[in-house]
């Protein structure tokens, strides 16, 4: 039996209008780490994590906060890479030939995971400096839970391309206006 009466048609109506919420999008300027890994056991592994948003915009000289939300307690980074260096597929992404030098830049360690450098500033100070496969660009390394900013000092009119040498597959734009 379907109940109509006009309790539960409020309870539905309210529901709907407070999911939008529950999904908040970031404060401006902010860039959050969302997800979280599922196993199914010999069948498959899935991880949700991603940037939120992906793609943001700013002025030249803005401070840019990175919160990690993620469920699962994972560490991340927010690197500069050259769009032509990033994975693009499984194979890319598992091989990530980018992901090893960053991860030294960082001098993470992959046993105790720590890090003993947590930003990487190549070239001039501020983000703005893009890596490749073989050399890193700018980089900070965001512990989970943590929060850290870094301040985008690319000229107007630069499109940087960052991904996270952890998930390689977590990736994004910053358009400097």
């Amino acid at each position: 039996m379907l109940l109509r009466t006009p309790i539960a048609l409020a309870a539905v109506a309210a529901l709907a209008v407070a999911a939008p919420a529950l999904a908040a999008k970031p404060k401006p300027n902010t860039i959050e780490t969302h997800g979280e890994a599922k196993v199914k056991i010999n069948e498959y592994i899935q991880d949700g994590q991603k940037f939120v948003p992906g793609d943001i915009t700013v002025k030249s000289g803005t401070t840019v906060t990175l919160r990690n939300k993620s469920t699962d307690g994972a560490p991340h980074s927010l690197s500069l890479l050259a769009k032509s260096a990033l994975p693009k597929t499984a194979a890319q992404v598992i091989q990530c030939p980018a992901c090893g030098p960053l991860l030294a830049a960082h001098q993470a360690d992959p046993n105790t995971g720590e890090v003993k450098v947590p930003v990487v500033d190549v070239g001039q100070p501020g983000f703005d400096t893009m890596g490749t496969k073989s050399t890193p660009g700018d980089s900070v390394y965001l512990p989970p839970k943590g929060k850290v900013t870094f301040k985008v000092t690319a000229k107007k009119g630069s499109k940087l391309t960052y991904f996270c040498a952890v998930h390689p597959w977590m990736q994004g734009t910053i358009t400097v206006k």
